[in-house]
């Protein structure tokens, strides 16, 4: 605990007299604890989902109790931020200031670092923002970059909208960071076809940091041989290149008879429902009888899909 308030003192420029002169908003707190299961449905659902910069954080008032009696592990913080894309909801770009519970005797804490580039979820209370839950809140660090907000597919949701934002390199991107922090992008449940599109546009990337990592982020997320891991082999990082023969090395002799005769076994459930898109990427692994295999079930239950690598 101590060291949590050691982390804000030095990390945030608090000023002691901030948080003494000033009186602390009243709210009262909407905790959700760490290990408490509640699903990506209900952090997409908040009515406001922004990219925001912190700017800095702010101790307000004193330690609360999260229950009448009970140890004073709650203290409000303000963040200030500049907000710089909305990904749901009408706020408007600039500065805002917001508010969140940390529970101090919870690991993680779920602070948000000055000075970092974070995907949050807000709602309001009264004219005030707060963070769509205590204790636990929507955590997202973006390593891409700042986007345009013309940019951003919203049309298709916050879960693709996310999954962009994420996997496209914007302004004041360091690729080199970007490059190795590549995964699969939180709360894009039902996405892997888009996914996989954003991951083989990085693959076309000039950097061959970038696309040689977007290329093994690619296997190992579905779990297949596409066909930029040949280049990968002779890449000049040497990481890269022992994942690519690694990937390469292993052959699951038993994936072409699960793709026909037991999909589910190889997706995870949430993904049951769009097996076809997995077909569609399984279709353009380099084995020659994964093709098959994939084709010939994407043909069983998808009969008018035309995926060139099945023609």
């Amino acid at each position: 605990m101590q060291a949590a308030i050691t982390r804000l003192a030095l990390g945030i420029l608090i000023v002691a007299t901030l948080s003494s002169c000033r009186r602390a908003p009243e709210f009262t707190p909407r905790l959700i604890l760490q290990g408490e299961e509640v699903g990506g449905e209900f952090w997409l659902s908040a009515p406001y989902i922004a990219v925001v910069k912190i700017n800095k954080a702010i101790l307000r008032g004193p330690r609360e109790a999260a229950f009448r009696g009970g140890p004073k592990t709650l203290q409000l913080l303000q963040f200030d931020a500049e907000l710089e894309n909305t990904i749901k909801g009408d706020l408007r770009n600039g500065k805002i200031t917001f508010y969140f519970f940390l529970k101090l005797d919870q690991k993680p804490t779920y602070y948000l670092d000055p000075g970092k580039r974070y995907i949050i979820s807000l709602r309001s209370e009264g004219h005030v923002l707060r963070s769509w839950a205590d204790g636990t809140q929507l955590k997202i660090e973006v390593h891409s970059g700042s986007h345009q907000q013309k940019d951003l597919p919203l049309a298709l949701g916050p879960a693709v909208t996310i999954a962009y934002i994420l996997l496209t390199p914007g302004t004041d991107c360091d690729i080199s960071t970007f490059a190795n922090t590549l995964d699969w992008p939180p709360y894009s449940f039902g996405g892997p076809a888009y996914v996989n599109e954003r991951l083989k546009q990085l693959q076309l990337s000039p950097d061959p940091t970038l696309s040689d990592s977007a290329c093994i982020a690619a296997a190992a997320m579905f779990w297949h041989h596409p066909e930029c891991l040949a280049k990968a082999l002779h890449s000049a990082d040497g990481t890269i290149r022992r994942a690519a023969q690694q990937d390469l090395q292993t052959n699951d002799t038993d994936l072409p008879t699960r793709l026909r005769d037991n999909p589910a076994s190889l997706f995870p459930t949430a993904w049951r429902e769009y097996v076809s898109q997995m077909f569609e990427i399984y279709a353009e692994d380099q084995r020659p009888e994964v093709r098959k295999a994939a084709c010939e079930s994407l043909r069983s239950i998808a009969p008018r899909r035309i995926v060139p690598q099945c023609q």
